[in-house]
Formats: structure tokens, C-alpha cells, sequence
């Protein structure tokens, strides 16, 4: 047992000792770049500078805060590896891991509305790891940042209740342009293909080129259809073959809306058109799978074939 007990002393000394060792092979690496740089940082702790070029005011903030600040991330050759968007400030807890530990470590030394460059030893950022192609390994770092506000739980809950309306006002305000744009590009492709088309108040456009026969097609009814798509470049991205048949029920929501919406008006027979939006069908999501490519916000146009409609079958 005594034994054992000066060996694990004599690993204890040997690991504090590698560790020692290893900061100091870091922080040299580090203040020499700084003095050869001539700039003036002061060390905080396990090798991390800072500058501050403007002080703030206040309190720091602590462990549990909610601080928000814009930063630019450089390699120590001044290349750019990330930055926040100044109108949109990163926001993040103190004291989580959400960051690197330089940052967690540097944050409450500075005020609200500081301005400071830091410097971070690899030990202190993503070290033999390094991400990606982006940050080698054992690479030191520079983060130029501006505390912006430091936030407690309830002012936190505020800002993002407001962040989500200004969100949401933004989005439904880009739906809203983009729905006009599509208008344009339907009412020209119509023009260009000569087609007779109507347009429901959805902003979906119809034209049918053969009437069909019987009733109109009903939320319920078994729809067995022929149809090509198309991009308004004319190049298809899909398409039925030969005889064979797509078949769905319609008001499932098992096909995109504009499909839902404009087969209401074909009945068994019926030929036309179908000019769709792109907020009815897939909006800013791009589609990349079996062979079919649909950019973002792309207006869809479908070459239609009704060739059964099962009533009935749909009413048991």
C-alpha cells in the first residue's frame, strides 16, 4: 500500500508537471507573437491576454447572466474564421460551455459596452482538435468583441419575446414580396404559353384545356392523375410515364397545397394547368431527392391529367 501510494504520488508530480510544462510551451508561443506585434495586452490566467480599447460601465457579468455582444474570431495571420452579424448579436448563458473557455473566462472582466481584443492559447480554445479546415490545431486566437448588454433570466425571456415577433413580422413580410414576385412570373408565363388561366384568391392560376365530364372533384374523392412539372424554365423535374397514373386523396394533405387547392376545379377527364405559387407548394425549402431538383421559392407548373375520380369509393 505504501508503495502504491509514492507511485501515485510520483504521477500526480509527473502530470502537474507535464501540464505545467505545457502551458508553458503555449504562453511563450503567444506572448512572443504579441511582443513581436508590439501590442499591449495584460495576462488574465493559463496563459489568456486581453486589451480593452474602450471601457464600459456597470457591473460584469457573472456566471448564470445572459450577455449579448458582437465578436470577429481571427487566426493569430488575421484571416477571418467567424463573426457575429451586427444586426444580429450573439447572445448565450455565462458560465455553460456554450463558448470556448477563453471567452467564458474573459467575459467577466469587462463591462457593458466594452471593447476589447482577446487572445487565446489553444489550450483555451479548440486545441490538438482545431475544426475542420477552419482552425488548425494547437492554434492561438483572437476575438475582437463588444459587450453589448448583459441580461438576467427575465430580461432574457423579454428579449426573445420580442426577437420572435421582429422574426416573425420579417418572415411574413419576405412571404408577402415573394408572393408578388410569383404573381409576375405566373401572369408572364401564361402570356408567354398562351394560356386562358383564372387565379383564386390563394394566388393559385388554373387553366383547363378539356372541361371533363360529371362533378368536380371533392375534398375525400380518390384521384387517379397523369401530370408533368415543370420549373417556369420549362425544364421538368417530374413526371408520370407511359399510362401510368399518380394516385392520392385529395384534401389528405398528402400532396402540396397548390394540388390540394387546384384539382377542386377538374373533373374526371379534365386536362389544364396547374400555376403554383411557391408559398403553395414548397416555399424556401429547396428539394434534392430521387432524381428531383426544386430550388427555393420556386414557382411551380404542372401539365395536368384527371383520368379517374372515385367518388364513391371515397364515400364508404
Amino acid at each position: 500500500m505504501i508503495a502504491m501510494r509514492k507511485t501515485n504520488t510520483i504521477l500526480s508530480i509527473l502530470s502537474l508537471l507535464f501540464l505545467t510544462a505545457l502551458l508553458q510551451a503555449q504562453e511563450p508561443a503567444l506572448a512572443d507573437w504579441l511582443a513581436e506585434k508590439g501590442v499591449e495586452a495584460q495576462l488574465a490566467e493559463d496563459g489568456l491576454y486581453y486589451s480593452i480599447q474602450q471601457e464600459g460601465f456597470g457591473d460584469a457579468p457573472k456566471t448564470g447572466d445572459y450577455v449579448m455582444l458582437n465578436y470577429t474570431g481571427k487566426l493569430l495571420n488575421g484571416e477571418v474564421f467567424d463573426q457575429s452579424d451586427p444586426s444580429d448579436p450573439f447572445v448565450f448563458q455565462l458560465g455553460y460551455r456554450q463558448v470556448i473557455l477563453g471567452l467564458e473566462m474573459c467575459l467577466p472582466l469587462l463591462k457593458v459596452v466594452s471593447k476589447a481584443s482577446l487572445y487565446v492559447p489553444s489550450n483555451l480554445a479548440y486545441g490538438k482538435r482545431g475544426v475542420g479546415k477552419v482552425i488548425p490545431p494547437d492554434a492561438h486566437l483572437q476575438y475582437d468583441i463588444e459587450l453589448l448588454k448583459v441580461m438576467n433570466f427575465r430580461e432574457y425571456d423579454q428579449y426573445m419575446v420580442e426577437l420572435e415577433e421582429k422574426e416573425r413580422i420579417r418572415f411574413e413580410q419576405h412571404k408577402e414580396k415573394q408572393f408578388l414576385l410569383d404573381k409576375k412570373i405566373i401572369n408572364d408565363y401564361a402570356l408567354s404559353h398562351k394560356l386562358k388561366t383564372r387565379r383564386t384568391k390563394s394566388g393559385l392560376s388554373y387553366a383547363l384545356t378539356k372541361k371533363g365530364k360529371g362533378q368536380k372533384a371533392q375534398a375525400g374523392d380518390i384521384l387517379e392523375v397523369q401530370y408533368e412539372g415543370r420549373l417556369v424554365d420549362d425544364k421538368v423535374f417530374d413526371q408520370t410515364t407511359g399510362k401510368s397514373t399518380f394516385r392520392f386523396t385529395l384534401g389528405e394533405g398528402k400532396v402540396i397545397q397548390g394540388w390540394e387547392e387546384g384539382f377542386l376545379e377538374f373533373k374526371k377527364g379534365a386536362e389544364g394547368w396547374l400555376l403554383i405559387p411557391s408559398r403553395m407548394a414548397y416555399g424556401p425549402m429547396a428539394i434534392e431527392e430521387e432524381g428531383i431538383s426544386i430550388p427555393e421559392n420556386a414557382v411551380l407548373i404542372f401539365k395536368v391529367k384527371v383520368k379517374d375520380i372515385h367518388q364513391q369509393v371515397a364515400k364508404k
